[in-house]
């Protein structure tokens, strides 16, 4: 069963990634996620214990809990960035896992996120008081608009840090910036290599942005 995961601190296109991968794989062998239920507790679990080197246990019941409702026998890809921090060894170890590691800019990343905080209510109501939904952001901390971009730019550096420990020693792992997933045949290159699949992307799908910001 292969396995490609996308992983990233968010607001890195991952929305609009798991909607092209949707529409050019087939659906009868790829079961392509993007946000899954139950991810938001595994992304306060994931940054309460990112410290650690223990919890596998908890991170394996946890992350298969949440995915087998979606793989039903397929191959499986997840863009979720919720998940991104607690995919235990068991999946790690597995020949035909992959790990695409999506950077961006620290400070794109904080603005895009602090515009998201703004505009949508739920984001605003999970960053303002929900303990531990990014790391290092105290409740109601998003309120302090100068403070708070300073700490959104160190979720960035934290988390990119923490993947690229994690998960650069695979034989599978993949880093890759946003800005050039989103170029030309760098995706088509990308799922050839992973899971052997050979799909044709035009421009104008590529420059379609889902969650624009």
């Amino acid at each position: 069963m292969k396995h490609l995961l996308f992983v990233s601190c968010g607001r890195c296109g991952t929305l609009r990634l798991s909607q092209i991968l949707k529409k050019k794989l087939p659906t009868q062998k790829y079961a392509v996620v993007h946000q899954m239920r139950f991810s938001r507790l595994a992304n306060v679990i994931g940054n309460f214990i990112y410290k650690t080197k223990g919890f596998e246990h908890l991170k394996e019941k946890l992350y298969l809990s949440i995915i087998s409702r979606y793989r039903r026998g397929r191959h499986f890809i997840n863009t979720d960035p919720l998940t991104a921090m607690i995919i235990p060894q068991r999946i790690l170890k597995q020949p035909d896992t992959f790990i695409v590691h999506i950077q961006r800019d620290h400070d794109a990343f904080a603005r895009s996120m602090l515009a998201l905080t703004r505009k949508r209510l739920m984001s605003r109501i999970a960053h303002n008081l929900i303990p531990y939904w990014q790391p290092g952001l105290l409740p109601l901390e998003n309120l302090l608009r100068g403070h708070v971009y300073r700490k959104y730019r160190q979720v960035s550096v934290v988390k990119n840090r923490f993947f690229s420990e994690r998960y650069h020693i695979l034989n599978n792992y993949f880093p890759v910036d946003m800005r050039e997933l989103f170029s030309p045949n760098l995706l088509e290159v990308l799922v050839k290599e992973t899971i052997g699949e050979s799909i044709m992307i035009s421009r104008k799908e590529l420059s379609i942005k889902a969650n624009a910001s």
